[in-house]
């Protein structure tokens, strides 16, 4: 969270948006709907909260093996690398030019993903979720093995 303490309104305009990436990892057999996936950015200004959602589209999907560990181990995953669609690196142009007159005070990023799969055989999923701002920085850690039960109504 380091990297957001120092973002500020210069940092976002600075932003190129077919540099922004999400990168979901998910544990097997679930799968995400990369069509209903999107990021989401709030700006707080003067005039109140502005939001927009991003659609996301596939960069690079991969499976990461499970790992045995001593204390535990950890289920096979599918790793899904995302970017905004061009309407989407349209639309984000679009607020950064209209961000320029405006008094920006906060920024927060969400990702949005719909879980796929079959829930029956699943108690529980892992997911992790990462986004990174540009092409020159890491990915920075929004969840982190976050467990989220399922429950199953029927």
């Amino acid at each position: 969270m380091l990297k957001f303490s120092s973002f500020d309104e210069s940092s976002f305009l600075k932003l190129a948006p077919n540099e922004l990436k999400a990168k979901i990892h998910i544990d097997k057999p679930l799968s995400i709907n990369i069509s209903e996936t999107t990021l989401s950015l709030t700006l707080k200004t003067e005039e109140g909260e502005v939001i927009q959602s991003y659609p996301l589209k596939k960069y690079a999907v991969k499976t990461l093996p499970s790992e045995s560990g001593w204390i535990s181990s950890i289920a096979e995953k599918t790793e899904y690398e995302l970017v905004l669609t061009e309407e989407a690196i349209d639309n984000f142009n679009s607020l950064k030019q209209k961000m320029r007159t405006k008094k920006t005070t906060d920024f927060k990023f969400k990702v949005r993903a719909a879980l796929e799969g079959t829930f029956q055989e699943q108690q529980d999923v892992t997911l992790s979720i990462f986004v990174k701002l540009s092409d020159m920085s890491d990915y920075i850690t929004l969840i982190d093995n976050a467990t989220i039960e399922i429950e199953n109504n029927g």
